[in-house]
């Protein structure tokens, strides 16, 4: 079968060839294309699309790879190929990557492959392939090409320069890659009989826009907010006998959503430059655009509050929320990514009800318990999710663990109303958290493609 590849790159032709033996390897160099888009993903479908126009009816492909030092904040990224300038220059490249991990510690890299396809039909799909690893002190091989003499692959101690072909190729970003579009052009399967996973279908410009602000908001992840100050809430009526209201828990869950869309919006926003997948550093959403959605939140947030009377303790227990996600959104700081979710769940302790009695006190007790078993949970969660972008097993596992907390909250409602069977707000607060698990299955469902990391 004939595949048409968007290159000129000879090492790239001999590599590909090797992965895909049984295909015919057609290359052609889309000569005077400009590769100016912000991510792989981008430059690989500008390339694949120039040479899609030519081979009609035909399966075309166009990769774009690079390799992404932590410790440079991702660099050097999509400029790997001309990391020290004009023209390429593969020594000056390896010698400037070494100057400027001087005395790093955290050597941690990974070679990323994007492969952009486009099918007979024009069909576009993408598949991307990881290999992380870390860079060595000094090139060690004489094999492969690019930074392959200063990369070498978790689990091993030797460079991609100095593996074979075969061995190279069995783990490499591109090998990786390219089994899957193996999978799509041929026969289905990928290396160890499985199906394929993990194929984006480039969409129209609308669907693709709205997906954009979905995958922005982690709309998925949504249904796990509320029940944090439904949780609070509650234990107004249970442990202070105080009346609840429930138009100002509607209010309250309200200003928490709007409140927890502002820490997403700014959490990409000052990580622009360096998450990759997102819809920001893609160029799918330009960072004027995030900034109004992050004012907006916010202002949402505050009118919400005005026009529901949030009580006076309310105002600086939000404000103890917005300055932690801040913080974390600056310093990746797992604690304090707890610090927010136990401070959202006093914000419904506190919002609950206006009126203050002596009772109140007795909710010291189970408010702290409740807010240290909520920060202990979800710090753990965050720690644990380091490193999740290069494990797709441990992004789903990491998935799964940030949606636990619906059970948690769940757990945590239907405990209170077996211990305080008297209370009527309990029925409709559980209620409303089995919603929300509802909501988060569906949700997971329907929108597969909407990242929820």
């Amino acid at each position: 079968m004939k595949l048409f590849v968007a290159t000129h790159n000879q090492h790239k032709i001999r590599e590909i060839s090797q992965i895909l033996p049984g295909f015919e390897i057609v290359p052609d160099d889309p000569e005077g294309v400009e590769e100016n888009a912000p991510d792989f993903v981008g430059n690989a479908l500008i390339k694949v699309r120039a040479i899609a126009e030519k081979h009609k009816g035909e399966w075309c492909m166009a990769d774009d790879s690079g390799l992404e030092v932590k410790a440079l904040g991702g660099a050097p990224g999509v400029h790997s190929a001309r990391y020290a300038g004009e023209p390429c220059n593969t020594p000056a490249n390896n010698a400037l990557l070494l100057k400027n991990l001087e005395g790093v510690k955290d050597r941690a890299a990974r070679f990323t492959c994007c492969c952009a396809l486009v099918d007979p039909s024009g069909e576009e799909l993408v598949v991307h392939g990881h290999c992380p690893g870390h860079i060595a002190e000094k090139a060690a091989g004489v094999e492969g090409f690019g930074y392959d003499p200063l990369f070498i692959p978790n689990g091993y101690d030797k460079s991609f320069a100095e593996l074979s072909a075969d061995e190279k190729n069995a783990i490499s970003h591109r090998g990786r890659a390219l089994e899957k579009v193996k999978a799509i052009v041929g026969d289905g399967s990928v290396a160890d009989g499985s199906r394929v996973e993990h194929v984006e279908r480039v969409e129209g410009k609308g669907g693709s826009r709205v997906l954009a602000w979905l995958k922005l908001f982690r709309v998925v992840n949504l249904p796990t907010v509320p029940g944090d100050v439904l949780v609070g809430a509650a234990l107004w009526p249970c442990f202070a006998g105080l009346g609840l209201s429930v138009s100002r828990t509607a209010a309250l869950v309200g200003a928490s959503v709007f409140l927890y869309l502002f820490g997403l919006v700014d959490n990409d926003i000052v990580g622009a430059k360096t998450d990759k997948g997102r819809p920001i550093p893609g160029g799918e959403i330009s960072i004027g655009a995030a900034r109004l959605a992050r004012f907006l939140c916010l202002a949402a947030a505050i009118g919400v509050a005005l026009g529901f009377g949030m009580p006076g303790l309310w105002w600086p227990m939000s404000f103890l929320l917005l300055v932690s996600v801040a913080l974390y959104n600056r310093t990746k700081w797992s604690f304090l990514m707890g610090v927010c979710r136990a401070l959202n769940l006093g914000c419904g302790v506190v919002a609950a009800n206006t009126v203050y009695s002596m009772d109140a006190a007795l909710l010291l007790e189970p408010a702290a318990v409740a807010c240290v078993i909520w920060l202990a949970y979800i710090w753990a969660v965050t720690w644990y999710s380091k490193g999740e972008e290069d494990d797709p097993e441990k992004k789903r596992r990491v998935g799964a663990l940030v949606g636990g907390i619906v059970y948690l909250q769940l757990t945590a409602l239907l405990v209170l109303s077996l211990m305080f069977p008297q209370v009527a707000a309990m029925r409709p607060l559980l209620i409303a958290g089995a919603v929300m698990l509802i909501l988060l299955r569906l949700f997971k469902t329907l929108l597969p493609k909407v990242s929820a990391s």
